[in-house]
């Protein structure tokens, strides 16, 4: 018997043989150039989100019913916002699930609870109207949030999954 008529063994032999690791990694690269990648942010996006946070804020500073009144039309304006979105591009990804981006999310949600807490304090111990600079700057605060976290995602996903 000589050498070539023994039939080769192991990961790499019969009718699937495994792929060669680089060329594995240059396959995802491919596919991940060839997807779209998220969308330039415009100021539609920038406004509706800046409004509803604003609005989370704004509605924690207010007497009921007029605060369950505005912190439905802020959530409302959120799911609109998600709809919008995934009608528009055909997917959403919330802001937690990309590793390096969620830290900007979670920021955010800092900023904005303490601003809830003032709006909050401002009702109950005055000055009423506190509710107001605090939604001001909840709406800058989401909008300029939105922008890293947009700007962290893009970079995370073009650096690849580390």
């Amino acid at each position: 018997m000589t050498h070539d008529s023994v039939p080769p063994t192991g990961p790499n032999s019969g009718p699937n043989p495994l792929p060669d690791p680089r060329d594995a990694l240059a396959s995802i690269r491919a596919a991940r150039a060839g997807v779209a990648g998220p969308p330039e942010p415009h100021l539609g996006f920038d406004l509706l989100y800046g409004t509803s946070c604003g609005l989370l804020v704004v509605g924690n500073g207010l007497e009921a019913p007029w605060s369950l009144l505005v912190l439905g039309i802020a959530l409302a304006g959120l799911g609109l916002l998600v709809a919008r979105w995934r009608r528009r591009f055909g997917w959403w990804i919330n802001g937690y699930s990309p590793r390096r981006a969620r830290w900007v999310a979670f920021g955010l949600v800092a900023v904005l609870l303490a601003l809830v807490a003032v709006s909050r304090y401002g009702h109950a111990q005055g000055p009423w109207w506190l509710f107001l600079p605090a939604a001001a700057i909840g709406f800058v605060a989401a909008i300029a949030g939105s922008r890293i976290w947009m700007r962290v995602w893009r970079a995370e996903l073009a650096g690849g999954v580390r």
